[in-house]
């Protein structure tokens, strides 16, 4: 017999079985998609798990380890899709036909086969910055102001666009490596095993960088920052700083006042008038005139930080004495306590400028003008007024308040 007649004979035989046993093939079809069914449910809930993406992909090892030790493994977040899979249908055809099917693909051309770690995709960070606002406006965090202060943040990107904050901006390495998070992990490892050598990040680095590796040396600066009129119109690190880490660290994280003058001319301007960074005589030693920008002794340099000479800095200016910290408050720099800090006396109150007791002329007008405003008037409102740098300038309050 012919093999085409054996094969037609076999077909024949095979409709006439399935003919004579109907009962018998619904049965074990509906076995077979119930099987099959509950198979690709079952693989389906493993792919869900962090063994699938940890285990089966050599590459993603790390991601797996680093995710289990991390904080961010608990009871609230029990797999990796909890953070890279975005919300409804959407999100996650993305997840498993872009993010999944382009990672499975440069799996089997062996990509990673050096050693290399993956990086979330471009396009997916989004995704991750969604879900960490999702979870964590639900109540899962310990500073109920960071994520209304954040989401009025801006950042100024290479091409002088300004794009949202992302979270992972500042968390970089929070929960898997990332460049600025192994740079901050490397360094604490050398640390451990070298704890009295003098070992220093040096190199350039972007915003995104300073913000990742500072987010665990200096945290409360970043939250400072993050807080700050400069993170709302787009300033980041390097735009005070500069970008050279050994510069930096030269200068004790200082910045000088011609920085801050890019954007703030006429302040600047104005204040470089005042007796501030001019100086005055304050005392005479053997016929010389020694003045306050002389004055670098320990308790005497904690007011008299104007004028102060360095030798990268010529001009002795210093913006930070009276707007502080890295939210940089105009608000607070209005108030007198940035003002009374030094001119009450500091270390030194019996040689003050500014005498507030009940008989000194300020404390005379400080009882006046508070009876007939309802409050003290700030330093501000008299010397240097309408938003004047220049504190040499003076008006009285008028004497309707």
């Amino acid at each position: 017999m012919a093999e085409g007649e054996k094969c037609e004979c076999w077909s024949t035989k095979t409709i006439d079985w399935v003919k004579q046993n109907k009962r018998t093939v619904r049965i074990g079809l509906v076995v077979f998609l119930l099987v099959f069914g509950f198979a690709n449910l079952q693989m389906y809930h493993y792919s869900e798990t962090c063994e699938f993406c940890g285990l089966l992909c050599h590459e993603m090892n790390v991601h797996y380890s680093s995710f289990m030790e991390s904080k961010h493994h608990n009871e609230h977040v029990h797999n990796c899709h909890e953070c890279h899979v975005g919300a409804g249908m959407k999100g996650f055809l993305h997840a498993k036909l872009s993010d999944g099917t382009h990672d499975t693909f440069e799996h089997l051309k062996g990509t990673f086969a050096d050693g290399r770690i993956i990086e979330v995709a471009e396009d997916s960070v989004p995704t991750v910055n969604s879900n960490c606002i999702r979870c964590h406006s639900e109540g899962y965090t310990k500073d109920q102001t960071h994520l209304p202060a954040v989401a009025v943040s801006t950042r100024k990107i290479s091409e002088g666009v300004f794009k949202n904050l992302m979270c992972t901006d500042c968390h970089a390495g929070l929960v898997h490596p990332h460049m600025p998070g192994d740079l901050f992990k490397a360094y604490t490892e050398m640390k451990k095993s070298h704890p009295d050598a003098k070992i220093e990040p040096i190199g350039t680095y972007k915003d995104v960088e300073c913000l990742g590796c500072h987010k665990n040396t200096t945290p409360e600066v970043v939250k400072e920052w993050t807080n700050s009129g400069h993170a709302k119109k787009g300033v980041t690190c390097d735009g005070c700083h500069g970008n050279d880490h050994s510069v930096i660290k030269e200068r004790s994280g200082h910045v000088t006042a011609a920085s801050c003058a890019q954007c703030h001319e006429k302040a600047y301007n104005e204040f470089k008038e005042t007796k501030h960074i001019q100086g005055r005589v304050v005392a005479t030693v053997a016929g010389q005139d020694v003045m306050t920008k002389q004055l670098s002794m320990y308790l005497c340099k904690d007011c008299h930080r104007f004028g102060m000479i360095r030798p990268w800095d010529e001009t002795g200016e210093d913006c930070g004495s009276c707007h502080l910290g890295h939210v940089f408050s105009k608000q607070e720099a209005s108030k007198s306590t940035a003002c009374e800090k030094c001119h009450t006396g500091g270390a030194f109150p019996d040689h003050s400028q500014l005498d507030v007791s009940e008989n000194s002329p300020h404390g005379k007008m400080y009882a006046k003008w508070s009876e007939r405003m309802g409050r003290t008037p700030a330093c501000q409102e008299c010397h240097g007024p309408e938003h004047s740098h220049n504190f040499e300038k003076f008006s009285v309050v008028h004497e309707s308040l």
